[in-house]
């Protein structure tokens, strides 16, 4: 049975601290009362590890954290192949998520052709079919270089792939000075393809901040991603949506502790 688009839950991504390990992430989660994670493939629990995927499992349910996305890295160089789409659904399913992140390949961006974009739209729609037999919802990464560095391209790229359980995990996007305060509108034209949002603020030069210093930027997105729930316009997800932390000012862990304290009273203040 499907949960609410209104279900926000507040996460941490586990690339934020990729330098410590699984259980220590998720203490840090537990402690900024945090309901989610997502765990990466890169270090934490690369694919088909079954060990890994056993103890992040193990440690998230004895915290009482679920685990709402795996973010693989399929795509990232262009079309996996089967074998590789099989490891990662099934590590997606070890961990205990029903959400998995991928990503349109870097190097193809823009209003290029239809041509050009077939085979990114293929490559993502047999991914999305066979998590599908899964109840696996699949967010491709919203981010620059790709297929996904606009609303428009993104949008386009859904609707060439055609697969109902395939959308977008929007970010804000900081390699666009022009899009960057834009926030609101982006969500609400990714609404029906939106799985999850990931929660930092930088500026247009990497800088990292506070998030604190973006609680208007934050505040007009959660402000929209409520009215779109209130209308039933966001994507019908089989989990909670989740808004997760990612990439603190300077990767410490005071900050993190302070961004996860501003997430839950923007959270609180548009529930």
């Amino acid at each position: 049975m499907p949960v609410s688009a209104s279900v926000l839950t507040p996460g941490l991504c586990s690339v934020t601290f990729r330098s410590l390990d699984v259980e220590h992430v998720v203490a840090l989660a537990a402690e900024a009362s945090l309901g989610a994670i997502e765990w990466g493939a890169d270090v934490h629990v690369p694919p088909g590890d079954t060990a890994a995927a056993a103890r992040v499992a193990a440690a998230c349910t004895d915290a009482g954290i679920d685990v709402c996305s795996y973010g693989s890295y399929l795509g990232v160089s262009g079309p996996a192949d089967p074998d590789e789409i099989a490891r990662t659904i099934e590590t997606t399913l070890a961990i205990g998520a029903r959400s998995l992140r991928v990503w349109a390949p870097f190097g193809i961006e823009g209003a290029v052709d239809d041509e050009t974009i077939a085979p990114v739209a293929r490559a993502l729609a047999a991914t999305a079919s066979a998590a599908a037999a899964h109840g696996i919802v699949v967010g491709i990464e919203f981010h620059g270089g790709t297929l996904t560095a606009t609303t428009e391209s993104a949008r386009r790229l859904l609707a060439m792939a055609g697969a109902p359980n395939l959308g977008v995990g929007w970010q804000p996007p900081y390699w666009d000075r022009e899009a960057h305060g834009d926030a609101g509108a982006q969500i609400e034209l990714l609404a029906r393809q939106l799985v999850h949002v990931h929660v930092y603020e930088w500026a247009h030069d990497l800088t990292r901040k506070p998030l604190a210093a973006g609680l208007p930027r934050w505040g007009a997105i959660l402000s929209t991603m409520r009215a779109l729930a209130a209308a039933d316009r966001l994507m019908t997800l089989p989990l909670p949506r989740c808004a997760c932390i990612e990439f603190v000012r300077d990767d410490d862990i005071e900050q993190f502790r302070s961004d996860a304290a501003t997430l839950q009273a923007l959270l609180g203040a548009h529930a």
